[in-house]
């Protein structure tokens, strides 16, 4: 049962950072739109705004588009032209998606402890 009080404690820490007013509001369904991206910026790859909007299962591709451009609205992601093929974009983190990660991560080792 210890292991299930930190996941709940994690989980309280990061609504809180949510919340915080240096961070935009985000839906459930932009948040895990990031978490799957960033999982594939993680091991230094590039996702392309095609292929996001079929890894979410559940969610259509116009909904999956329609929180890609709330997300650049809100500056957590920008879109970068491939080098090859102008129409094919890629979805890349802003500083402000770096900082929302590593506060998730400082929740979770808060949460460990």
């Amino acid at each position: 049962m210890a292991s299930n009080n930190m996941y709940f404690k994690f989980l309280h820490l990061a609504q809180a950072v949510q919340k915080l007013p240096s961070f935009p509001e985000i839906d459930s369904v932009e948040e895990r739109l990031l978490n799957v991206c960033a999982s594939v910026w993680f091991s230094d790859m590039k996702i392309s705004v095609t292929e996001i909007a079929n890894m979410l299962p559940g969610t259509s591709e116009r909904t999956s588009h329609r929180r890609i451009k709330s997300l650049l609205a809100k500056n957590m992601i920008i879109l970068k032209n491939d080098d090859n093929d102008k129409r094919v974009k890629y979805i890349m983190p802003t500083q402000l998606a770096d900082k929302y990660f590593k506060k998730m991560e400082d929740c979770l080792q808060l949460a460990c402890r």
